[in-house]
């Protein structure tokens, strides 16, 4: 079934002016400061100075190196900068459609790798994974909130990327517009990671894709970190009617590094049951309680929503309205849903240059628009595994 014989209306937006890919690199002064300074101890040579082990003591040793970055809470001045445990933001004064480079500071990464030592290399917007699809620059956007009650996870702003306008609503002109109107952002037959859409168990899955959007960070990892960490929140206008169905939009955190997956890249933000984060993900719960959902899939169903609906409220994915029914009766409910804060962790290895690509698409067709919210991201000192999950 086609979504525009379910939808009375369709408000059709003009696809705006694009580019293939947006890249900006970072300066070797960033703003916030810089923890490059010098003064340090251990063998640093090589840059395998680490703040871990312990000394004669049994208390955990302080080793000081630029090549180090500041481990929060340990009491060590880890990069030998003159302060202990010191934390730099960068995102108080961003716009909202600001550069890739930019976009990288809203979620916490302040620091440029660029004289050599450890940070962000490169940070790109792109219109496809491979491909050069084209670029429509309201898919990317730096908020300082997200509705009533949405805020930052750290600093002052939330890193945006959506199949339709990275906004609070599905326009850039401060219209208070659902994400369930149809249209298109004028981004047709793009690619994302080989290998998906993916199907879930059960449901049918499209491998069309459009609209995709791609944040591509290329960064140099401390020393002294073994792994990633960051926050992201899931939104799609697919809930509640086309849940288990061709047109469930996704979203990806893809990783190459040499400590994961063979250094082949791969997806890192996934369910427990190793679904990707999609309407169909076992996290989403910010939404409407004992409504129908899936009419137009596979799989109708009354949603639990543990979480209820109020994260959604001052944005595009709150529109009320009967949306979804069986044998005529149709239960009003939020035209949207969330899965709330997740926290995706993976492995890197100390030193070397990761990529890191953040991408969301429709799936199957351009319309029902989807967002994802992406704040906090930090180094992880000790060994990690990859998983996601509620933050604690």
């Amino acid at each position: 079934m086609k979504k525009q014989v379910w939808y009375w209306a369709i408000l059709a937006s003009a696809p705006l002016a694009c580019s293939t890919t947006s890249e900006s690199r970072f300066g070797t002064q960033v703003d916030g400061g810089s923890e490059n300074s010098s003064g340090s101890s251990g063998d640093q040579a090589n840059g395998n100075s680490f703040s871990t082990g312990t000394d004669n003591n049994g208390k955990p040793s302080c080793v000081q190196s630029p090549k180090n970055y500041d481990i929060p809470g340990n009491g060590c001045d880890d990069d030998g900068d003159g302060a202990t445990d010191n934390v730099i933001k960068c995102d108080d004064s961003l716009s909202v459609d600001g550069n890739a480079a930019d976009f990288a500071k809203a979620l916490g990464l302040c620091r440029s790798g660029s004289d050599g030592g450890w940070g962000v290399l490169s940070a790109e917007y792109r219109g496809g994974y491979n491909k050069s699809g084209k670029l429509n620059n309201d898919q990317h956007g730096i908020l300082a909130k997200f509705g009533d009650v949405i805020k930052p996870r750290e600093g002052a702003r939330i890193g945006v990327i959506s199949s339709g306008y990275a906004r609070e609503f599905n326009a850039s002109n401060g219209q208070s517009k659902c994400f369930v109107d149809l249209g298109t952002m004028g981004n047709t037959g793009s690619d994302v990671l080989p290998g998906y859409p993916k199907q879930v168990t059960g449901c049918t899955a499209s491998k069309v894709v459009n609209d995709v959007i791609v944040v591509r960070l290329k960064i140099r990892v401390p020393a002294n970190a073994k792994g990633i960490a960051f926050d992201f929140n899931f939104f799609t206008s697919e809930w509640p009617a086309f849940v288990c169905s061709n047109y469930n939009d996704a979203f990806l955190a893809v990783l190459k590094s040499e400590a994961f997956n063979g250094g082949t890249p791969e997806n890192i933000s996934f369910d427990p049951n190793k679904n990707p984060v999609s309407v169909n993900n076992d996290f989403f719960d910010r939404c409407t309680p004992n409504v129908t959902t899936g009419c137009l899939g596979d799989r109708a169903a009354k949603s639990t929503c543990a979480a209820g609906e109020n994260e959604l409220r001052g944005t595009g994915y709150y529109c009320k309205a009967a949306y979804c029914g069986i044998m005529g009766s149709r239960d009003e409910s939020t035209g949207g849903g969330a899965t709330g804060w997740l926290e995706t962790k993976a492995p890197v290895k100390q030193g070397e240059e990761i990529q890191l690509d953040f991408m969301i698409w429709d799936t199957g067709d351009s319309a029902l628009n989807s967002s994802t919210l992406i704040d906090n991201f930090r180094w992880e000192a000790s060994d990690t595994t990859t998983v996601t999950e509620r933050p604690r």
